[in-house]
């Protein structure tokens, strides 16, 4: 799969709840030389996706490469490493390269899935009123 999304399925992902409240979370198989499954919010306001650092060593994929940045947000700027093709893959939709940055500076259990790259390459159509994405 190329890193414009052409080719792949479509696939209704009912909302998850999180901390007692359903939001656009999808599970995503990130793969490098092991893969990991992880929960990310789908959002559009962020400009970049974010994982926890440690989804980076779980999945094997060297940061030592990556671009050192500071990210602004609500909480001020944090420190993170964008690897600018990390492989991706929606179970029942396909898979497709996007940059992450990794940080320590967000929580475990929860990634966020931005614009560039993600939903760049995909058709997203947010229903809030059916709790699906």
């Amino acid at each position: 799969m190329d890193d414009t999304g052409e080719g792949l399925g479509e696939r209704v992902f009912p909302y998850i709840v999180y901390r007692g409240r359903p939001y656009p979370i999808i599970p995503v198989m990130v793969e490098a030389r092991e893969k990991a499954v992880v929960h990310a919010l789908v959002d559009s306001g962020a400009t970049v996706s974010l994982f926890h650092r440690s989804i980076s060593e779980d999945v094997g994929l060297d940061l030592g490469d990556a671009e050192q940045v500071y990210l602004a947000g609500i909480g001020g700027y944090v420190k993170a490493f964008i690897k600018k093709r990390v492989k991706v893959t929606l179970e029942g939709v396909g898979s497709i390269y996007i940059p992450i940055a990794f940080t320590d500076y967000i929580v475990s259990d929860l990634a966020i899935l931005g614009r560039k790259g993600f939903l760049e390459a995909l058709e997203i159509t947010f229903r809030e009123w059916e709790k699906n994405l």
